[in-house]
């Protein structure tokens, strides 16, 4: 199986649009995107006209964002546990419902402030539910070396529409009123929701029920606590976000009061970053085969940290507009990068959490950084924000050279180890539990300082596949005696846990199997804890004998 950075070096750029279920949901999410976008424009220009107040029109913005920020998680606990393809369909029906809604209501002329953000709160809502499906599916529309490809073309996909949404949808407004722009809205979200239609997904035949959301979520935060290389690419791209929010936030200022420029400029200087994006998307493969991974992430965020210092100096529109769109190429290699390392590194059983997590906490980076530049510009200047940002995506760059990243990252693991089904002499229910397991090693003493490093490895296997509560111990009497313990909540978790085992963690477990004497398996104990709900008391009957449950699994 291939690494994640051979994963990462597939074919051309254009090379999943050969695929048609990609290639219509990719055309599809062209335009929602827009229409995401030419919403915000509506509903803003609309604001303007319900209330005079600033706070209402910036809340716009908010009622459509905050969702992506506090829904992401469960969203992907959600994608991971039931069919993608349904959960995008569903999410996508209710975004058109939101829009159409809005559009009668408009045009009745019924609108108000509180109900304009009330259907950008909950159009915001079906596009955060949307994002985990559409995003994790995307290795099941194309085959794994086109992976990284088709993350890139996603990339693309959201900086067109950001490049021009924002002008078609002043064009609408202009033309037509807000009301327009809302139906379009709608309308832009038919051609990818008939795509996810048109897909003719193989869903697996899930061999346990799914996990309930709240349980999935932790399930996501676990692994993503205990997958140190996991960990260190989302809290990259949230220290990266929070430093570079500088861009776009500050990106008015710098315009007005800077360069002494209008709204034009301000438009002019945003469309530069946009095809600047559009470009570092498109180029991604030659960079990426110029640059290992070791390399690229890094490389990108120095380049992003030395443009934002030079438009800290800069007082000429040509000068801006040019490092702009210098900067927008190397920020969606930046971003891109980080996207790709957890699209191929994380496992499918996962893979909508990991996307969402590094979505909200991109999204939380952003709003974060946002708020601190403004309030170091009111404290030290625009130039002295601009150039401090620099200045610490230049640090942030340096520093990650010494930190764990995509080319950490274990093989994409599609591939799941199938281990034999454990023996079971009591009857169980899913509910069961906990179940605590116990397994006994027999190693040399020679090899015990070897055995306890890689059981240190074990664990965070254990532990990251939803294990609780592990601990390794030695037999003080026995000193070539080790126990390993943990524990699951229920018999379904354990089930569960079992499942997510990859070929490179089994590998490891297999490791460590080999240092043991005289056998080729551990011994291994199955426990039901606390097992009160294993047997049924009779009260009627004079020696309260006990009758086994019947077993209610799948």
């Amino acid at each position: 199986m291939g690494t994640a950075e051979e994963a990462g070096r597939g074919g051309s750029t254009l090379r999943p649009l050969t695929h048609r279920n990609f290639r219509e949901i990719w055309l599809g999410s062209l335009f929602s995107n827009l229409g995401l976008l030419i919403l915000g424009v509506g509903a803003a220009w609309a604001m303007t006209s319900l209330s005079s107040r600033a706070e209402d029109v910036a809340l716009v913005q908010s009622a459509l964002m905050l969702p992506f920020l506090f829904l992401a998680l469960p969203a992907g606990a959600i994608a991971d546990s039931h069919d993608r393809r349904k959960i995008a369909m569903a999410a996508l029906g209710g975004a058109v419902l939101c829009t159409s809604v809005l559009t009668v209501i408009a045009v009745a002329g019924r609108l108000t402030p509180g109900i304009l953000l009330l259907f950008c709160f909950l159009t915001g809502c079906a596009n955060a539910i949307f994002a985990p499906a559409w995003q994790s599916s995307v290795p099941e529309q194309v085959p794994k070396e086109d992976v990284s490809e088709a993350v890139a073309l996603n990339s693309i996909s959201f900086n067109i529409a950001r490049s021009f949404g924002p002008a078609v949808g002043g064009v609408i407004v202009a033309a037509a009123g807000a009301a327009a722009a809302f139906g379009a809205t709608a309308l832009l979200y038919f051609p990818v929701l008939m795509a996810f239609f048109r897909w003719r997904r193989v869903p697996d035949e899930p061999r346990l029920p799914p996990e309930r959301v709240v349980w999935a979520t932790v399930s996501g935060i676990r692994y993503i606590f205990y997958s140190a290389a996991m960990r260190a690419v989302i809290l990259r791209s949230f220290l990266y976000c929070v430093a570079g929010a500088s861009i776009v936030a500050l990106l008015p200022l710098l315009s007005k009061q800077q360069l002494g420029g209008s709204a034009l400029t301000f438009g002019i200087l945003l469309a530069s970053f946009g095809v600047g994006a559009v470009i570092g998307a498109v180029a991604l493969k030659r960079i990426r085969s110029i640059l290992t991974d070791r390399w690229h992430a890094e490389v990108a965020a120095a380049i992003v940290g030395a443009c934002v210092i030079g438009l800290s100096l800069s007082h000429s529109v040509l000068v801006s507009t040019a490092i702009l769109l210098v900067t927008g190429i190397a920020w969606t290699q930046l971003l891109t990068s980080l996207n790709i390392a957890v699209q191929v590194g994380a496992p499918r059983w996962v893979a909508g959490r990991s996307l969402a997590t590094f979505q909200a906490t991109a999204a939380g980076g952003f709003a974060i950084g946002s708020a601190i530049w403004g309030s170091v510009v009111g404290l030290l200047g625009l130039g002295n924000a601009l150039a401090i940002s620099g200045g610490v995506l230049l640090f942030l760059a340096v520093a990650g050279r010494f930190v764990q990243g995509a080319h950490d990252l274990p093989d994409p693991t599609d591939a799941l180890y199938e281990l034999a089904e454990p023996d079971v002499g009591l009857a169980l229910t899913g509910r069961s539990g906990p179940i605590v397991i116990e397994i006994e090693y027999r190693i040399a003493e020679e090899q015990a300082r070897d055995f306890y490093g890689l059981m240190l490895q074990a664990s965070g296997i254990r532990r990251r596949n939803g294990g609780y509560g592990w601990s390794l111990g030695r037999d003080i009497g026995d000193p070539i005696r080790w126990i390993e313990r943990y524990h699951c909540p229920t018999w379904h978790d354990y089930l569960r846990q079992r499942t997510r085992l990859t070929t490179a963690e089994a590998a490891l477990l297999q490791q460590i199997r080999a240092m043991i004497l005289g056998q080729s398996t551990p011994r291994i104990t199955r426990i039901l804890d606390r097992p009160v709900g294993s047997v049924r008391w009779h009260e009627n009957t004079p020696d309260r004998g006990v009758e086994p449950l019947s077993p209610r699994l799948p």
